[in-house]
């Protein structure tokens, strides 16, 4: 896909998330769903309008630019691993060079979620210093973002978890290290939210 899921009319992206088409999937629609509850903290520090929550807001924007960025990669990296499973595999050399390209793939399709996963997580924590921040009218703004932004982790983890099945597998030397990083991420996400 050579647009970006952020380009899209809401209506198209809806559409073609409910869509048969593969994309955009889990991770991108985490990525998205996340981005905006991203927004929505953001929103409330733009509504109190207080110099000292400035610094704050730059961080926010710093994490939400990286979670924006997350949903297109998503996208590039489903059809990277995609590109991996079309190799032909028609004597050992191809069929070696193909599980080799399988494993990068979905290696670099399970770090893009648990990368997605960790902004979200900062996201979550400045969002308890926002909490007490903001007029209290848009409490309920920090709270609902907060909600999107766990969803959105909760979803991003299941994306890595499909990808560190294979890795498994496969019997991947990096399925270990990505589990135990999954793992301490979903530790920290249940703590957080």
């Amino acid at each position: 896909m050579s647009e970006s899921l952020w380009a899209m009319p809401v209506s198209e992206l809806l559409s073609r998330t409910a869509s048969s088409d593969p994309t955009p999937g889990g991770g991108s629609i985490s990525a998205i769903s996340g981005g905006l509850g991203v927004g929505l903290l953001r929103m409330a520090v733009a509504v109190t309008a207080e110099e000292s929550l400035a610094p704050l807001d730059a961080l926010l924007a710093a994490l939400q630019t990286r979670i924006v960025r997350a949903a297109d990669a998503d996208v590039r990296d489903f059809e990277a691993l995609m590109a991996a499973y079309r190799l032909p595999r028609e004597d050992d050399t191809q069929r070696d060079a193909r599980s080799a390209a399988i494993e990068d793939a979905s290696v670099g399709a399970t770090e893009g979620p648990l990368a997605l996963v960790g902004a979200l997580l900062q996201a979550i924590e400045l969002s308890h210093d926002l909490e007490p921040a903001v007029k209290p009218g848009v409490v309920s703004d920090v709270l609902a973002g907060r909600d999107l932004i766990a969803g959105s982790a909760r979803a991003a983890i299941r994306t890595a978890d499909i990808n560190l099945e294979q890795l498994d597998r496969s019997s991947s030397a990096q399925a270990s290290e990505l589990r135990t990083r999954r793992d301490e991420l979903a530790r920290r996400l249940e703590a957080a939210a």
